[in-house]
């Protein structure tokens, strides 16, 4: 019985130092020039997957992000924040609503779209739409063969959703005798679950809170609220039943910045230090019950290996948001592009493959001047870390658009018109600066609101 303890033990070790010894690895996925991050991405399996973004679009893989295809594009009009699948024909795609103060753009009162086709063909789901109430459909858990949970929005109003039946019939309820806004959910049992986000709209206010319940979305129980304001509570993960996270979003650069825990299913939750200095925080996965991942502003991901305790940078991406772990050694992020978690592979930035770069170039952004987007290409003669921010015109830094390691080529990112914390940034001149290792080049640009 010992030795078989024994072997069970060094296997277990062996699995977990497997697992960490991964790294991540970009997909081809190119973002679209008007699209500034990814907001959720489904993987039902290694190679099938789907992707949302903030302009309408959705896009499928079946080869584990060698290649993508774009199933739909309803533009700016429609702000897809939430991606599930029952299988590889039944999913649906949960969208904003009309309303929200700081996506002015996004109109459409459709708040879910289905398929039955695998993403052929998407159609309203019209049980659920906002045309007469102001309501999103913001973080979705896909629980089994049949049933979905859902909650919306960031910005409020808060709202629950389910259905249990395939999506044949849902259920709506009015969350705003608990919370401000509900960004994300996480259920154990058809009876059992937590959903987060935030007690106040405006977010120097807010703190960060988390609800349960034991009855399937009855009635609620307030589990945790954080003690400081400017904080929303943005994603909740469980690499296993007892242990989980929260990532706490803080904007205007508020620190310190931390992220909560528990270690016993959920009922207690306590603070644990992400970073000292401001971090924009939204993305936060873990593969397991020590080895996680955080992000979601454009500075440099972090990486923990003992739950938490301790964060270091490391090199993904940037604005990262929804990680999906798909098996012990595999696991994607989406954010700016798409990026996967494997055994023995190597971390790098993704470009066209026909970009032969010749020199340092930093070209003129394009449209110019813009409103609200534009894309700024640049290309770099070899590899190494690059970096291209956003300045106003008193040199003070607004935004970073891309921070890592890039290859020798061509490549492009756009700005969405927001500042770090994710408000709009005000009408007028601003500079973007392109910084390698031996190379410095700004262009002027303009925004007009």
């Amino acid at each position: 019985m010992k030795r078989l303890l024994r072997t069970a033990l060094l296997l277990l070790a062996a699995a977990l130092l497997h697992a960490q010894n991964g790294s991540w690895k970009g997909t081809a996925y190119v973002s679209s020039p008007s699209a500034s991050r990814l907001n959720d991405g489904f993987f039902l399996t290694k190679e099938l997957g789907w992707i949302v973004n903030g302009i309408g679009q959705i896009h499928r893989t079946t080869d584990g992000g060698a290649t993508w295809t774009k199933q739909l594009d309803k533009g700016s009009f429609t702000h897809f924040r939430s991606v599930g699948f029952f299988d590889a024909q039944r999913g649906f795609a949960g969208a904003l609503g009309w309303g929200d103060v700081n996506n002015t753009s996004a109109k459409d009162s459709v708040i879910l779209y289905t398929t039955t086709n695998g993403g052929a063909t998407w159609l309203p789901e019209p049980q659920l739409t906002s045309r007469t109430i102001e309501r999103g459909f913001c973080g979705m858990h896909v629980f089994d063969d049949s049933v979905v949970y859902a909650v919306g929005r960031v910005r409020g109003p808060a709202w629950f959703y389910k259905t249990t039946d395939r999506g044949a019939t849902w259920q709506a309820t009015d969350m705003t005798p608990y919370a401000a806004g509900l960004i994300d959910v996480r259920f154990f049992t058809r009876d059992s679950g937590l959903i987060v986000g935030l007690t106040d709209t405006t977010h120097t206010q807010s703190r960060a809170i988390i609800l349960s319940t034991v009855d399937g979305g009855a009635s609620w129980d307030t589990v945790h609220v954080t003690s400081r304001t400017n904080e929303w509570a943005w994603k909740i993960t469980f690499p296993s039943r007892r242990t989980g996270y929260v990532s706490l979003q803080r904007n205007s650069n508020v620190a310190p910045v931390y992220i909560l825990k528990t270690t016993d299913g959920g009922i207690t939750w306590h603070d644990k230090l992400f970073s000292g200095t401001g971090y924009f925080v939204q993305g936060l996965g873990f593969l397991n019950d020590t080895l996680g991942w955080g992000g979601g502003t454009t500075l440099a991901p972090k990486q923990t290996t003992d739950g938490g305790e301790t964060w270091t940078p490391m090199t993904i991406g940037n604005q990262l948001n929804r990680f999906r772990k798909v098996n012990d050694s595999l696991m994607y992020v989406v954010g700016a592009s798409v990026w996967k978690y494997t055994v023995g592979t190597t971390a790098g930035a993704v470009r066209p493959k026909d970009a032969l770069p010749s020199a340092p170039m930093l070209a003129q952004n394009y449209p110019n001047p813009f409103n609200p987007r534009t894309t700024i290409e640049f290309t770099v003669p070899e590899e190494g870390h690059t970096v291209i921010s956003v300045y106003d015109v008193n040199g003070q830094w607004v935004r970073t658009l891309f921070s890592g390691p890039a290859r020798p080529g061509r490549m492009s990112v756009s700005w969405d018109g927001r500042i770090e914390s994710d408000e709009e940034a005000a009408s007028g001149t601003y500079f973007y600066r392109l910084e390698t290792k031996n190379f410095t080049e700004s262009k002027k640009m303009i925004l007009l609101r």
